[in-house]
């Protein structure tokens, strides 16, 4: 594991498979949301994706190698063909299942982190006593 100054994980290897609480929060700060060409949701919304997939690729739970998703598009991204690659520290592309690839630009997260966006609804309630 790889761990910043303040002993923060950024770089987890192959010994989790999630993204850690600190990770997606440099993620967050990264990415400044869903990195999908258009998509404005906030980071409260998105998902951290493995761009090199955890099975078949024995992908790394590392932040040079995770992007931030919303939901839809992290789902589009998996059941659609399309994919996400880097080149070492450079900018993510996203390739169209036809072959295409379109530069990923990074857009400034604090415009993110406190937009007028409610969070997103808990997905669980709690059980009845």
């Amino acid at each position: 594991m790889t761990a910043d100054a303040c002993g923060n994980p950024l770089d987890v290897g192959r010994e989790a498979r999630l993204f850690t609480p600190r990770q997606r929060i440099a993620l967050a700060i990264r990415d400044g949301g869903c990195m999908w060409r258009g998509c404005e949701r906030p980071p409260s919304y998105c998902e951290a994706h493995h761009i090199d997939e955890w099975n078949r690729d024995r992908g790394r739970t590392d932040i040079d190698r995770g992007i931030l998703l919303c939901r839809f598009h992290h789902m589009n991204l998996h059941h659609s063909g399309w994919r996400i690659t880097r080149e070492g520290k450079g900018d993510f592309a996203l390739h169209h299942p036809d072959g295409t690839a379109i530069v990923l630009r990074r857009r400034a997260a604090l415009g993110y982190a406190w937009s007028d966006i409610d969070p997103p609804p808990k997905r669980f309630r709690p059980a009845a006593a």
